[in-house]
């Protein structure tokens, strides 16, 4: 504790001090001693103490006179933590080590790394700035706890970081792309992109200078250019020349001079549409002094607005010109970046003309999205086997827009528009009636139709209706690069800044590797080079070289996000930082695993603090730290378990992390009878992204994995080619899948859900109750009551989203934010409704001694057993029990969820839909965030669905999930171009068998060692 002294008028001078019994864990927060002097500040934990100091201590409590040596120098010490389900736990992390926090989804180990460590030390770094800085910056709350010491700045590297929209990519955001676009503008050839010569930049001093080699019996003449538009206009502007000294002038094919009688002869020259001039600064020849050179071509280049006019009698390539019957060369030399042949002007490279989010370098067409969203015919049609009377076009068989069909099939016999053949029977002629309309009948047509569909697009509604029928193609200006043709015509090597980004990242590297420059371009590119090669090689060893640098965040999986991150944070090379990774091997595959602990390791021995909540076996083996947090979930955890070593860890009989670690449990996954398919689904001809034209069963009825590397194309076979494929026949939506020939086996299922990683709300108001649909029924059953009915309360009245009984004051919310500008917002209990979020009358009601507020209160597993009697409420809790999640609040945000729970509260949010149609689910790694036990419940879960006539279709890299299948198919060998085929498919011995899969290594291993 440190104790300042301030000014008093009670204690001897030379004392200011304040005393504060916050940080003591035993006195009430709110207690503090302020005793004040105008002395300078004296720490009290000095060895030898002044005499009046002696005096203060008797004044003191005694339990706060004398604080204890400060012992934690090595650990950052953690005490009395109460953030979230954590039970005011102390704990000590060691710095300068790798610390892996492990236990069960909900244990509470993110409010551990994330709400406590990673807030603390972000909150205490970015109180160092200024008052008016810190309004800028985001503000985080002080974790609940009594003392936490020796915490560093922190950085955090979560899967839900960053941005992802389409303007957000892997080089954006490893700044990979700010290092290419100023190595662009620093170093880049400018080449006109309609006639392809290189376009320059004169420098009058390099112009003199070439002027100064020429033979010294060469003459040479230095003018600027100037337009005379009229002959009145001219004599003035010809007076005006000479009175600055200039005597010369050159019209057409003669020099005038500037007397008063060539003054009057060369007006007569010009013509009424105007003539071009050309002013003689100096004619010279090639034994001048090169001073003199170069103050006439500045002089000639400043008055012509950055261009001159160079006449030469020596031939230099130049356009050849007659002057008073001599022949001349004539050079125009122009700072500007202009290519005269094809009369156009190119902009100085700077950085910003070489970025896609700035106006000065995106591409007018799609603003720099590289794509434009237009209108799919395959969407207009989706049935081209019907014809025009059976409703063909789409957006006109619905109620509101009938009547464009009726108008098209009253004036098709006078155009000779068949309406009753195919659609897919037409010709071009009658498309192009279809599509461009018949203006003399009043018929817009399709186009005329859309047209009016973007005229009303202020209407929510019709924008809806509209985007049905739209879809994203790549823009024909710029063919995707993003760019405008300006500042793609610059180039490093004949390659432009889009074609380096559309490179692997490891292809990139190599580029730059074995780039040559001339001499100055290599100086001036050498740091450039240096940080995109070094930013480059992170991301290869956290195994992502296969992307490339102008692939959009959106595209990337959950793992592959966080991994991009994880990339700017090892780019900076930071030491002394405290480094919180959530799950930094998420999306990996276990042969992945090792490279990335390399990393994470350097990250380590470059003398920082990394603390890892993970749940991998092989990063916890690796750990020089263990803290499990348990024993169970929600109110069953929030307690420090285990602290120690691997080596203890393993020798630890309770810890439920130790008995999978050593095989004691999970041995009903590894010794599973894979079940037999008789149903399945064939995809033909899969070619989209890295795709190798391959050809996959995926078996109905059974736990079936896709499998291989990061970047293999299990998400492009899966979620954006199948998936789509599935969903475009079964729903109609309109999500274009990717390159396929054909589908076979889309009757032996009705429907196809996806359960992706993407949070299952951003809304505090968001509760797993209502996510599952089960406060519907507890709101009826509350209405129902006696007292409901005679104070005439609906269901309406017991939502807290409604303003029929939510607290006026903070709206149902329950707290209310105050505003602190440059400290965190302050969250503090609705002092109207005391944090129950309803009306006193609302509260009042009360269904079996228990009001509303109560009930959002219990856990899953108790609302479960208050609400006996009434199916509808306890199946859809049930299905929150089934996925393990019988532990947390019905009334909790869904904002405080962990990503594992989040995960299985999606399926049991399908599975409490009532599901009784054959479905075929597909999962996105529905294992992240999972701990070994929650996986065992999970498999359970999947067999249920199973039994129930449902299929299972995983992407997934769990090793104890691969073990649980039934069928594997494994996509690689490598990634990117190196993979898109499959390697292996079958049960999971089957896939061992394999040596070209990678998978089958994983396995094999599993199995020889005989699962531990």
């Amino acid at each position: 504790m440190k104790q300042r002294f301030s000014q008093s008028t009670n204690l001897p001078p030379g004392i200011l001090t304040k005393f504060s019994a916050s940080n003591s864990p035993k006195a009430p927060p709110q207690a503090s001693f302020r005793i004040l002097h105008k002395t300078p500040r004296i720490d009290i934990r000095t060895q030898t103490d002044p005499p009046h100091l002696a005096r203060l201590d008797e004044r003191l409590p005694p339990k706060i006179a004398k604080p204890k040596p400060d012992t934690t120098r090595d650990f950052i010490s953690v005490r009395g933590c109460r953030v979230h389900n954590l039970q005011n736990i102390d704990v000590d992390v060691p710095r300068g080590k790798l610390v892996a926090i492990c236990g069960l989804s909900g244990s509470g180990k993110s409010s551990l790394a994330l709400d406590t460590l990673y807030a603390e030390g972000q909150r205490c770094y970015i109180e160092s700035f200024s008052a008016y800085t810190r309004q800028f910056l985001q503000r985080l709350d002080k974790p609940d706890c009594d003392a936490i010491e020796g915490i560093p700045p922190a950085i955090a590297v979560t899967r839900a970081g960053g941005s992802r929209t389409n303007r957000s990519t892997v080089g954006t955001s490893t700044e990979i792309a700010d290092h290419l676009r100023l190595l662009f503008a620093k170093v880049a050839t400018l080449f006109c992109y309609s006639c392809g010569q290189i376009v320059e930049s004169d420098d009058p001093a390099l112009v003199a200078e070439q002027l100064s080699q020429l033979p010294s019996d060469s003459r040479s003449m230095i003018g600027f250019p100037i337009f005379l538009p009229d002959r009145k206009s001219a004599s003035e502007i010809l007076l005006g020349l000479q009175q600055e000294g200039y005597l010369r002038l050159i019209v057409g094919e003669k020099i005038f001079h500037l007397s008063d009688e060539d003054r009057e002869q060369l007006a007569k020259e010009v013509t009424k549409s105007g003539v071009e001039a050309i002013v003689i600064v100096d004619r010279v020849t090639g034994a001048d002094d090169i001073g003199r050179l170069t103050e006439s071509m500045e002089t000639a280049m400043t008055e012509g607005n950055g261009r001159a006019v160079l006449l030469t009698s020596v031939e230099q390539g130049d356009k050849p010109v007659t002057i008073d019957d001599r022949t001349w060369h004539q050079r125009v030399v122009s700072r500007d970046r202009r290519c005269d042949r094809c009369d156009i002007d190119y902009p100085d490279p700077v950085p910003r003309l070489f970025n896609f989010n700035n106006p000065l370098g995106a591409c007018p067409t799609c603003e720099g999205f590289g794509d434009v969203v237009d209108v799919d015919m395959d969407l207009v049609v989706p049935d081209k086997s019907l014809s025009l009377a059976d409703g063909a076009i789409a957006p006109w068989n619905t109620p509101s827009y009938e009547h464009e069909k009726h108008e098209l099939l009253e004036l098709a016999p006078d155009y000779d528009i068949p309406f009753d053949v195919p659609f897919s029977k037409l010709t071009k002629k009658h498309l192009a009636l279809i599509t461009r309309g018949v203006p003399e009948r009043k018929f817009g047509g399709l186009d005329g139709f859309f047209a009016w569909l973007d005229r009303k697009k202020y209407k929510m509604h019709v924008r809806i209706f509209a985007s049905r029928f739209r879809t994203y193609r790549t823009c024909p200006t710029c063919d995707g690069k993003r760019l405008k043709p300006e500042a793609l015509s610059y180039r490093i090597a004949d390659e432009n800044i889009a074609d380096v980004m559309t490179m692997r990242s490891d292809q990139t590297a190599s580029f730059f590797e074995s780039l040559e420059l001339p001499t100055r371009e290599t100086e001036i590119a050498a740091e450039p080079i240096h940080q995109i090669v070094d930013r480059i090689g992170y991301l290869k060893s956290v195994g992502l070289g296969y992307l490339q640098l102008d692939r959009t965040l959106r595209t990337l999986s959950g793992g592959e996000t966080q991994r991009v991150a994880l990339t700017s944070a090892l780019g900076s090379s930071l030491v002394n930082m405290l480094y919180v990774l959530d799950e930094p091997t998420a999306g990996l595959h276990p042969a992945d695993v090792e490279r990335l602990s390399k990393t994470i390791l350097g990250l380590r021995d470059r003398g920082n603090s990394v603390i890892v909540v993970e749940h991998d076996e092989t990063m916890i083996r690796l750990a020089d730290h263990i803290i499990e947090i348990g024993p169970g979930a929600g109110v069953g955890g929030g307690k420090v378990t285990f602290e120690g070593t691997c080596k203890e860890l393993l020798a630890d009989e309770n810890s439920i992390t130790a008995q999978f670690l050593t095989g004691r449990r999970g041995w009903t996954l590894r010794d599973r009878q894979p079940r037999t398919f008789r149903k399945s689904i064939m995809l033909t001809g899969a070619s989209g992204h890295n795709l190798q034209n391959i050809d996959v069963e995926f078996p109905l009825g059974v736990l079936t994995l896709v499998t291989g590397i990061s970047g293999s194309g299990k998400s492009s076979l899966v979620q954006d080619t199948l998936f789509p494929a599935i969903a475009s026949r079964k729903s109609g939506q309109s999500n274009q899948p990717l390159e396929f020939d054909s589908i076979r086996g889309l009757g032996q299922i009705d429907d196809c859900q996806m359960v992706d990683q993407s949070p299952i709300s951003r809304s505090a108001r968001s509760a797993p109750v209502t996510y599952v649909k089960a406060f519907d029924p507890i709101r009826k059953a509350f209405a129902d009551t006696v007292e409901a009915r005679t104070r005439n309360f609906t269901a309406g009245h017991f939502s807290f989203n409604s303003d029929k009984g939510q607290c006026a004051s903070c709206e149902g919310a329950g707290v209310l934010e105050i505003d602190m500008q440059f400290l965190a917002d302050v969250s503090m209990r609705c002092p109207a409704c005391k944090g129950t979020r309803y009306r006193d009358e609302i509260l009042k009601v009360r269904y079996r001694d228990r009001n509303i507020d109560d009930v959002l209160n219990m856990s899953v597993r108790e609302a479960h057993s208050f609400f006996r009697g009434d199916d509808k409420v306890r199946d859809r809790l049930q299905r929150m029990i089934d996925v393990g999640l019988d532990y947390i609040k019905l009334g909790q945000p869904a904002t405080t969820l962990s990503s594992g729970e989040g995960q299985r509260l999606k399926l049991a949010a399908f599975l409490a839909g009532a599901i009784r149609r054959r479905t075929l689910f597909i999962m996105d790694e529905p294992t992240t965030g999972l701990h070994f036990a929650d996986i065992v419940r999970l498999v359970d879960c999947f067999d249920a669905l199973i039994a129930d006539g449902h299929s299972l279709l995983v992407v997934e890299h769990n090793s104890l999930l691969m073990q649980a299948a039934d069928h594997i198919i494994d996509l690689g060998p490598g990634a990117a171009s190196e993979g898109g085929r499959v390697v292996a498919a079958g049960t999971p011995k089957e896939v061992a068998k394999v040596k070209q899969s990678a998978t089958g290594r994983v396995l094999r291993a599993l199995y020889g060692s005989g699962g531990k």
